[in-house]
């Protein structure tokens, strides 16, 4: 870098005098470097996809469950917006009020994946592989909370269906931004849509006798349904006996997620972008390769 600024300089002089070799240790110590970023590695070439596995297993449980209580007490599903966005629609058609409650459960689910995003690392998805506590999920845990106590000490259905729903939001969220895969927490829908099509793909890939697409997006739908249904099993079973405060047991999973599952979870040695003396080479573009034969 100092001998193109004087190189330069001597140009703009004039001059064809070549610049005193300087030692440029010193400069190049003081100037600082920015940390590389980590590369995660990608999901299908992830070491611990079984905690992979098991963490959304955890996560659609939590929301399934949640969603069975919320269905009981509140008439209505919180962790997801398209069946609410129907109702609203019918409820709208017949100029019932319940189109309101219903939209704000769309809006706040919104506002609650605009929280996540907002969080930074605080609310990212990488906190329960790389042993950090997340304060979004725990707010979400706490949302839960404040929402089951509106409902049955305040008597405030709908002051309790928007709590959840924003909970869920930001669970939702939270979970989403995970760096190997959007682990969809609280619906299986779009997941359930790139499954079939990777299965569909690896039809294809038989039927031409070519390699086989990775398949762990379809074992991971397939894990987050069974929670869903597992969720809303217990959500049937313990219902009849706790009532709402059956919310009570999605919102300390979520904490424990949040908190204790971190430290069990070690950290995977993930492929860490390696510092720039060890990197490995990358392969050059057309334009590098152009510049290279000119310099030759």
């Amino acid at each position: 870098l100092a001998q193109a600024i004087f190189g330069s300089a001597a140009t703009a002089r004039g001059t064809t005098e070549t610049p005193p070799e300087r030692d440029t240790t010193a400069a190049q110590m003081s100037v600082p470097q920015a940390p590389a970023t980590p590369a995660r590695v990608p999901l299908d070439k992830r070491p611990d996809f079984s905690k992979i596995l098991g963490v959304a297993f955890l996560y659609t449980t939590i929301a399934g469950m949640l969603n069975g209580v919320a269905v009981y007490e509140l008439g209505t599903p919180v962790g997801y917006t398209s069946g609410p966005c129907v109702n609203a629609g019918r409820f709208l058609a017949n100029k019932d009020a319940m189109a309101k409650k219903i939209l704000g459960i769309c809006t706040l689910f919104y506002a609650g994946g605009i929280l996540a995003g907002l969080g930074g690392s605080a609310c990212d998805g990488d906190h329960v592989f790389d042993g950090r506590c997340s304060p979004g999920m725990l707010l979400s845990s706490a949302m839960l909370v404040l929402g089951a106590f509106a409902k049955r000490n305040l008597n405030h259905t709908t002051l309790c269906m928007q709590i959840w729903a924003l909970s869920q939001g930001l669970m939702n969220g939270i979970s989403s931004r995970f760096s190997a895969v959007p682990i969809r927490g609280t619906h299986t829908a779009g997941g359930q849509t790139d499954a079939a099509i990777t299965v569909a793909n690896a039809m294809m890939a038989l039927s031409q006798g070519k390699v086989l697409p990775c398949m762990r997006k379809v074992v991971i739908n397939a894990v987050c349904c069974v929670g869903m249904v597992f969720g809303g099993w217990l959500a049937g079973r313990h219902h009849k006996r706790w009532g709402v405060m059956t919310a009570l047991i999605p919102a300390g999973a979520l904490a424990f997620s949040a908190t204790l599952l971190p430290k069990l979870i070690a950290p995977p040695k993930l492929a860490l972008a390696a510092p720039p003396s060890r990197a490995a080479p990358v392969a050059p573009t057309c334009e590098k390769e152009q510049e290279t034969k000119q310099r030759k």
